[in-house]
């Protein structure tokens, strides 16, 4: 996608970036195709820059001390990749791929530190997404050792649902972008459980199934097991 031209509007270069420099990082970025269950990058590669997901759909994966990788976020359209890895150590602590073909732009340390220092909105909105990182981790950690598997697959949902949105607005019908496997690993639970979760917030009117489609009927309900 061309940033001078570009239609998607949940891009922090569209909507915290001075016009003038749209150009700027039109120029300057790396773009590539990449297709789908391919690694962006990996646990241990040296932080060179910062990625924006124009289209398509990543997990973000982390390996536990039993060496189980898990996935610890999803992230969709216009969302920033590789955030973790900024710090003083400059290594990615974590791993992303692409869960199907997705378009990703590149930008170089130098050059997102550059449209940081020039455009104050931008550097406003990184500060409030770490800190929306957090809070999210947070809530996926404590789920995961403290609630139960309803919670989990709440937590999961939401998680999903920030990331991705809906096929359908009207309907809430959910843009999963992943199978109920990957689901149940992002849980944090089996497959068998998640199956049972589920059938559960079925006959509860929290979530239906339609031609093989999740709508989310009582986003509120899913909220509650959260808080």
């Amino acid at each position: 996608m061309n940033c001078t031209k570009c239609p998607n509007t949940k891009c922090f270069v569209q909507k915290y970036c001075l016009s003038e420099w749209h150009g700027y990082s039109e120029h300057h970025k790396i773009r590539k195709q990449i297709s789908a269950s391919k690694t962006i990058f990996s646990k241990g590669d040296l932080v060179t820059g910062l990625y924006i997901i124009c289209s398509g759909k990543v997990k973000v994966l982390l390996k536990d001390t039993k060496g189980e990788e898990l996935i610890i976020r999803v992230a969709g359209n216009g969302q920033v990749l590789g955030h973790r890895g900024i710090s003083d150590d400059m290594v990615y602590p974590i791993s992303a791929e692409t869960l199907i073909e997705s378009e990703i732009a590149y930008f170089s340390n130098e050059d997102f530190f550059k449209l940081l220092n020039a455009n104050k909105d931008l550097s406003f909105y990184m500060m409030m997404f770490f800190a929306d990182e957090l809070h999210r981790s947070e809530q996926l950690r404590h789920a995961h050792w403290n609630k139960s598997s309803e919670a989990k697959v709440a937590v999961a949902l939401l998680m999903v649902i920030n990331a991705f949105g809906y096929k359908d607005d009207e309907q809430k019908v959910l843009d999963l972008g992943m199978n109920y496997r990957e689901l149940s690993k992002f849980a944090r639970i089996s497959y068998p459980t998640l199956s049972r979760v589920l059938k559960d917030f079925t006959e509860q009117g929290i979530v239906r199934s339609m031609n093989n489609e999740l709508i989310i009927s009582d986003i509120e309900a899913l909220n509650s097991y959260v808080n």
